[in-house]
């Protein structure tokens, strides 16, 4: 649609091949980085526990470390 705006057939016709090869182009280039993307992703979900060997430190979100604000922890049995 955009390559068909202008009135005059010249313009008309050189914006619409822009137009075209340049959005085929776009196209392209977002489905090779797709193919490439879920790739890697099959790679690492089919490999990764087969190599991965745990240890180190345990993960702890949400921790604060602070000296100027001290935290009570409640606990709500029953």
């Amino acid at each position: 649609m955009m390559g068909t705006l202008p009135k005059n057939m010249v313009v008309k016709t050189i914006l619409f091949i822009i137009v075209f090869v340049f959005g085929h182009a776009v196209n392209f280039g977002i489905n090779v980085i797709g193919a490439y993307v879920h790739t890697n992703r099959l790679q690492y979900v089919e490999f990764f526990s087969r190599f991965y060997e745990g240890g180190g430190n345990a993960f702890n979100p949400l921790k604060v470390k602070s000296k100027t604000f001290m935290f009570k922890e409640e606990n709500n049995n029953g």
